[in-house]
């Protein structure tokens, strides 16, 4: 048996299908067949129950599944082990984003990083938190930006800043000639928010249900731009993460009190080959003056 039968049996298994999980591995059907009927052989057991048209795990291949997968996957902390080295970052680096970061970090950082990292070739993808999370387990990102949350306690973090909520609000509505705003004197407002899958939303919500204040369901989407643009014809109100406050006709950011804040992160693997140089960026990226400024604007100059 090799580690690449393995390979064939966990296609398989998610696959449900001989075809799909060779076309997935990059073999033929009847290489892949072939291998795993071979791998049955020598282990005595039968795996798959072909008798149907979707392939399925025979009880023994259910239990002899979740070791081939703890198998293949100290198999990969061992090569990411052997590859730590202390080189920065070279070549095509996949990176995941948040659409809450995305939009208002890349466009001030991007130029200067690929000039800083000259021998790093950086592709951003746009995703939302859980989807990211998947991304870098199956190895198909190197890193991600995101906000910390809890299921980040399996992964290696780096911390790039701390980032404060406001409210957006309309220059015409009542809240605009407070300096600051409670969360309980959002009561009664109709506050905007995006749909789920968002952490962003998750994180405003809980200090939200709090503070009592009720959600509206005027608009759910994945876009904090239609929110501004809602919150600019005095359609409701809406939190946002201090690096979006850009200057937006109509619209004032009011600081929130208690303080509301949001950590962000870098994120990889634990066993990523290149961690050296993830904290590398991420020094470079938290010392950055021009996120320094913006994260230190006050917030009488945002609207």
């Amino acid at each position: 048996m090799n580690l690449k039968d393995f390979e064939y049996v966990k296609a398989i298994a998610q696959y449900k299908h001989f075809r799909k999980a060779a076309d997935a591995c990059f073999v033929s059907q009847p290489t892949l067949s072939g291998q795993v009927k071979k791998l049955e052989n020598e282990l005595g057991v039968t795996l798959f129950d072909r008798s149907t048209k979707q392939v399925t795990l025979t009880a023994k291949g259910e239990r002899l599944l979740t070791q081939i997968e703890i198998i293949l996957e100290q198999t990969q902390i061992l090569k990411e082990l052997a590859a730590t080295s202390n080189e920065p970052l070279q070549g095509k680096l996949t990176i995941g984003i948040i659409p809450t970061i995305a939009p208002y970090l890349l466009p001030a950082l991007l130029t200067s990083m690929k000039a800083a990292f000259i021998d790093s070739q950086f592709s951003f993808i746009e995703m939302q938190t859980a989807t990211i999370l998947e991304a870098l387990n199956k190895g198909e990102l190197d890193f991600a930006i995101l906000a910390d949350v809890p299921e980040l306690i399996n992964y290696h973090t780096v911390a790039l800043y701390k980032e404060d909520f406001l409210v957006a609000v309309s220059h015409d509505n009542a809240l605009s000639k407070h300096k600051k705003v409670a969360l309980s004197d959002l009561q009664g407002c109709s506050l905007l928010m995006l749909s789920d899958g968002h952490c962003f939303k998750d994180q405003a919500q809980k200090f939200c249900f709090s503070a009592g204040v009720d959600v509206s369901n005027q608009y759910k989407g994945n876009s904090l731009e239609t929110l501004l643009a809602l919150v600019a014809m005095d359609d409701g109100i809406t939190f946002v993460p201090k690096l979006a406050c850009t200057d937006r006709v109509g619209i004032d950011y009011l600081p929130i009190f208690p303080n509301q804040q949001r950590n962000v992160v870098f994120a990889c693997r634990k066993h990523y080959p290149h961690l050296s140089g993830v904290e590398q960026l991420g020094e470079w990226l938290s010392a950055h003056p021009n996120l320094k400024a913006k994260l230190s604007k006050n917030s009488k100059d945002l609207g």
